[in-house]
């Protein structure tokens, strides 16, 4: 077994070794990126390394030194130093890509601690994709998971929506934190309106009535027309409850979404939707806009007011 506690052995390959500048910036701009903690901070946070940022990356070998004696005189096991010296190795660039792996085996640092490792040094550096790959290993105990998903949705580099769903649904965390809760339910309205109504409903009150006022909002707020369009078929259509239609309906003309673009619109064509073409007489007063193959809403309204009096004839 490698002598970790040996500065000398762990880092052999070179005493003299000290980060090189571009590795530096690279990892303070990452942390800027995650609003100011990259996952090495929790670690180094779980050995009872405080101040992460003063210690790591060091910026000199002496820095270095000192980082990898605090970690080693930390009262954690043994494989959670290891873990940390791991990560720290993994930094090294790929002039000698096995000096890391060659440390974890000669410690045999348990497998799980190495994917682990790999999947948030893969995430601390903005490899998305393949920290997903780690993550989701069936033999990890989900460690950090409201955090990981919570980076995965809201990462200025992490373009891909399916990314923090693939994570939800194969790890499947409990969310006690409502700003995880809502980042991720802006990733499923981006996907799915259905879907993020359904998933909203779970979450249980009062959670569910501030979702479905983010749900309308993200709907109504959407910039790209054709997609809008899209959109706003799917949230008139859902399936809401007495309660639910309560709150669309108290959001759409008293709450804060009585001034989204295409309030009235929605209020109006929900109660068609439904049948309750009488919404036109509270909301559609004033509803005119362009005509779009020879209708605008004069020309709905006036037909559907047609049909009531002949149906009532």
């Amino acid at each position: 077994m490698a002598n970790f506690d040996s500065f000398d052995d762990v880092f052999g390959f070179n005493l003299s070794y000290a980060y090189d500048e571009q590795i530096i910036s690279k990892i303070i701009k990452s942390r800027r990126s995650m609003e100011q903690q990259l996952f090495v901070d929790r670690l180094l946070k779980a050995l009872g390394i405080d101040q992460a940022s003063k210690v790591y990356p060091p910026r000199s070998n002496q820095n270095l030194r000192d980082l990898h004696q605090r970690i080693c005189e930390s009262a954690s096991p043994d494989h959670h130093k290891q873990s940390l010296l791991y990560y720290i190795l993994k930094d090294i660039p790929n002039v000698n890509p096995k000096i890391a792996e060659t440390f974890a085996k000669l410690c045999f640092l348990p497998e799980k601690y190495k994917i682990f490792i790999d999947g948030i040094w893969s995430l601390d550096h903005c490899r998305f994709e393949r920290a997903l790959d780690y993550l989701t290993e069936p033999v990890l105990t989900p460690t950090f998971p409201e955090e990981i998903l919570y980076t995965l949705c809201t990462h200025p580099e992490q373009h891909d929506p399916t990314l923090p769903v693939a994570y939800y649904q194969t790890v499947s965390p409990a969310l006690a934190s409502y700003k995880v809760i809502e980042a991720y339910f802006t990733i499923l309205c981006r996907l799915s309106i259905t879907e993020a109504f359904f998933w909203s409903r779970q979450q249980g009150e009062p959670r569910n009535r501030a979702l479905l006022h983010d749900l309308v909002h993200s709907v109504l707020c959407d910039t790209e027309q054709s997609n809008r369009s899209a959109r706003s078929v799917e949230l008139i259509n859902l399936p809401l409850n007495e309660d639910e239609e309560a709150c669309f309906n108290a959001y759409l003309t008293e709450g804060k979404g009585r001034n989204l673009p295409g309030a009235k619109d929605t209020l109006v064509m929900r109660g068609i939707t439904i049948g309750h073409p009488s919404v036109l007489a509270d909301h559609g007063k004033d509803l005119t806009g362009r005509i779009i193959g020879g209708m605008n809403w004069a020309t709905v309204k006036d037909s559907i007011e047609r049909s009531m009096v002949s149906t009532k004839t």
